[in-house]
């Protein structure tokens, strides 16, 4: 069977029916989940592209609960996630199929991912260490090259051959949905941002494997929906990470907790204050998947 694409739609304009139609000869089904959307954007995409479904909510739902959703949905396995302002490369949904195929206990293989520059993305990632996150969450406001961000940024990699990874962006991933199922999908609490560590960490935890494929490549023009609300996303991110520490940090580790929440309030202030005094350290917004 062919994989499955599931796009998860909110407001993307004619972002989407570029994605889908550079998936659309590859995959076996082609799903959108629209989470709400009032630009009609998916009644544009039914138009132009043959063969795509859609499932349409009454409210937004979130990343994660749409992207259960999504490949709960699908008819294929497995399943390729795909952002909305997404396009994918001849062959790649076909590579990342390969990808899982040739590997039984990978649960999720990420794509190489570039900016529409032409320059990688770094969407495949170490688990953080306690003091690499802090360094990179912290430090790396003032010192984008500091050892913690180097660390969890997996930066002396090369981009060029498979591998074995901690966790990678759900921007463009291949799931195997027998992995998926058995762990519960996406935790619903995470609304968004941070969903995706979280999974990997539960399907690591579960003695599966993640891996990253550069020979799927997808052209991602970051941003999304939230940088029209900035703020309230910065504080949603800061929140999940403190949700994601408390909920796989445990026993001694939670003597630790003031602190990491202190740490994360700091980082939001200062990340709220560089925006409000510059309104140029987030994106242009161009399309999304939440609100």
């Amino acid at each position: 069977m062919k994989a499955g694409v599931v796009v998860l739609n909110y407001n993307a304009g004619p972002d989407l029916v570029d994605c889908l139609r550079s998936v659309a000869s590859e995959a076996g089904d082609v799903l959108i989940i629209d989470n709400a959307s009032t630009d009609r954007s998916s009644d544009l995409a039914l138009r132009e592209v043959p063969g795509v479904r859609v499932i349409r909510n009454e409210h937004n739902t979130g990343f994660a609960a749409a992207a259960n959703q999504g490949i709960r949905a699908s008819r294929g396995d497995p399943v390729v996630l795909l952002n909305p302002d997404a396009i994918a490369s001849p062959r790649a949904v076909t590579a990342l199929a390969h990808a899982i195929d040739e590997r039984p206990r990978a649960a999720l293989v990420g794509a190489l991912i570039r900016n529409p520059d032409g320059t990688v993305q770094p969407t495949k990632r170490a688990f953080p260490s306690l003091w690499h996150a802090a360094m990179h969450g912290l430090l790396g406001l003032v010192w984008r090259n500091n050892p913690g961000t180097r660390a969890y940024t997996l930066a002396g990699d090369t981009f060029e051959e498979p591998r074995r990874v901690d966790w990678v962006a759900a921007t463009a991933v291949a799931v195997r949905r027998e992995a998926f199922d058995e762990v519960g999908g996406f935790d619903e609490r995470f609304f968004f941002f941070v969903e995706d560590v979280d999974l990997c960490r539960r399907l690591t935890d579960a003695g599966w494997e993640i891996w990253f494929e550069p020979g799927a490549e997808i052209t991602h023009a970051w941003g999304g929906s939230w940088t029209r609300k900035p703020l309230r996303f910065l504080a949603l991110h800061q929140l999940n990470l403190y949700r994601y520490f408390r909920k796989h940090r445990r026993g001694a580790w939670v003597l630790a907790s003031p602190f990491v929440a202190a740490g994360l309030v700091l980082r939001f202030v200062l990340l709220a204050l560089r925006w409000v005094l510059t309104r140029r350290s987030v994106p242009k917004h161009r399309s999304g998947v939440t609100a």
